[in-house]
């Protein structure tokens, strides 16, 4: 209970993704829109470890075959750290590190950042996690936070079964340790995620392909965060799926700021959803009506539109790419997504 009155008394950090000082400066071999991640909800359930092991952290990613963090940590004088107690890591596999550029690995500085954001300084028990009911940020040794979500799912029975994820990252194992508890994930975290100047309109802002759905949200006077932040999910249309609209369309709704706000409301979803924690089914959005989403083994789909690029995480909450832009289903009021900001 000490750690959940602690956790309970975390500020919300808001924050976006793509710029001069964006992720993909660290993962050169991402796509333009971020990482896209597979979508394979088999996989997805965490693997929970044996209560039995007696080893400390360093001994765990040792045995477990978690070799590259472990090296990278000595190299940045981390090994110290480790050995601290009621330590948390979100520790990713071997392979997640090739997306690292080169250069980042051998600046000491940008390595011992990046893995000391994989680092918390208190426990976080599976089970305490497993009572989140939306998502959670938590501080990290770094400075910034990880925002971690559950995603549940019936099964077969009643039972439900959860997906977690730090910061759109798969949680693929859980290992206890003697000082502490070891989160093995998919994908190398980057500290710059939840940098408070991360927000939605700076990930627009920042990307010429969003040119054309930031001026909407420029031509309402939205420009930054509000401080009535809600948690959410924007689909964005990229210059490209706005091109695509039958001649004239994109004129009217420019003219329009009822229109843009319909088009924003249509295009957001209340919560945070990870790729990962994306499922077939209806998704309801702020205009008020439900979109069909559809995950298959050829992709993700919302309504008319594919989902090209997942996961660019700010402090808002995520957004998807999309390559088409999706037809208001309803009249709706001037846009409760706008009155956020």
């Amino acid at each position: 209970m000490k750690l959940l009155s602690v956790i309970g008394s975390i500020v919300l950090v808001l924050v976006p993704h793509i710029s001069a000082y964006t992720p993909h400066n660290y993962y050169p071999e991402h796509s333009r829109y971020g990482s896209y991640r597979s979508v394979d909800h088999d996989s997805a359930p965490v693997e929970k470890s044996s209560d039995n092991n007696t080893g400390d952290i360093t001994s765990v990613l040792r045995q477990n075959g978690l070799t590259t963090v472990l090296d990278l940590m000595s190299k940045a004088s981390l090994s110290r750290t480790l050995a601290g107690p009621e330590l948390t890591v979100w520790a990713p596999i071997n392979e997640a590190f090739a997306a690292v550029d080169s250069k980042t690995i051998n600046d000491a500085g940008l390595l011992k950042d990046i893995l000391n954001y994989h680092l918390v300084s208190f426990k976080n028990d599976p089970k305490e996690i497993s009572s989140i009911q939306n998502d959670l940020t938590v501080p990290t040794v770094q400075g910034e936070v990880v925002r971690i979500n559950i995603y549940r799912r019936k099964g077969v029975s009643f039972a439900f079964k959860e997906t977690v994820t730090v910061n759109g990252a798969l949680v693929l194992k859980t290992i206890r340790a003697s000082n502490g508890i070891v989160y093995v994930i998919d994908t190398v975290l980057n500290p710059k995620d939840l940098e408070p100047k991360n927000t939605q309109m700076q990930v627009l802002r920042s990307n010429k392909e969003f040119s054309i759905i930031y001026k909407m949200f420029e031509d309402l006077g939205i420009t930054q965060i509000s401080d009535k932040y809600r948690p959410k999910t924007f689909f964005a249309p990229t210059n490209a799926a706005f091109e695509k609209l039958p001649p004239g369309v994109l004129d009217s709704l420019l003219a329009s700021q009822e229109e843009i706000g319909k088009l924003i409301n249509t295009h957001t979803a209340s919560g945070i959803y990870y790729s990962h924690g994306l499922v077939s089914g209806p998704i309801p959005v702020f205009s008020g009506s439900n979109l069909d989403l559809v995950v298959s083994p050829s992709g993700v789909t919302i309504e008319n539109a594919k989902i090209i690029g997942f996961d660019l995480t700010e402090t808002e909450g995520v957004i998807h790419v999309i390559d088409a832009v999706i037809p208001n289903k309803e009249e709706a009021p001037l846009c409760p997504a706008v009155k956020q900001h």
